[in-house]
C-alpha cells in the first residue's frame, strides 16, 4: 500500500522532483539520473511536469498533493490510500480534481479515500463516477 496524507510531508529543502526521487533512489538503490528520470515521468503523467523545481514552500496545496501523490505512485504499489483529501487540497474543488487524477489509464490499481463519513458521497463521485 501507498499513502497520501496530510501527515506525510515533503523535505520543504528538497524539489517536488527531488522528493519523489528520493524513493527509487534509496529503495530501490537506483542511479540518481534514473531515479530522476522516473521522477519526471510520473509529474509528466499526472500533467504537473511544471512543478518539478519548485520547493514545499513554494507550492500551493494541489502542488504539493501532486508531489505527494506522486511519490507515492512511483512505489508501484496495487493499492493507494488518500487520507482526509480535504484537508490537503482545499484550493481546489477536490472531488474532480481527484477524478481527473484517477481517470489516467497510466496510473493503475486501487485508490482508496479514507476521511469523515459525512464527505464519502464526494469521494464516491470522484473515484466511481456513474
Amino acid at each position: 500500500m501507498a499513502r497520501v496524507a496530510p501527515d506525510l510531508p515533503l523535505r520543504a529543502n528538497l524539489s517536488a522532483l527531488d522528493n519523489i526521487a528520493l524513493i527509487p533512489l534509496y529503495q530501490r538503490h537506483y542511479s540518481a539520473a534514473e531515479s530522476n528520470r522516473q521522477a519526471q515521468q510520473f509529474l509528466e503523467q499526472l500533467g504537473h511536469a511544471d512543478i518539478a523545481l519548485l520547493r514545499d514552500p513554494d507550492m500551493t496545496a494541489a502542488q504539493r498533493f501532486i508531489a505527494k501523490l506522486a511519490r507515492a505512485l512511483i512505489l508501484r504499489r496495487p493499492r493507494l490510500v488518500i487520507d482526509h483529501p480535504g484537508a490537503m487540497l482545499y484550493d481546489v474543488p477536490y472531488p474532480s480534481f481527484i477524478r481527473q487524477l484517477a481517470a489516467q489509464e497510466e496510473i493503475a490499481g486501487t485508490w482508496e479515500i479514507y476521511d469523515f463519513s459525512w464527505n464519502q458521497t464526494l469521494y464516491n463521485q470522484a473515484l466511481h463516477p456513474e
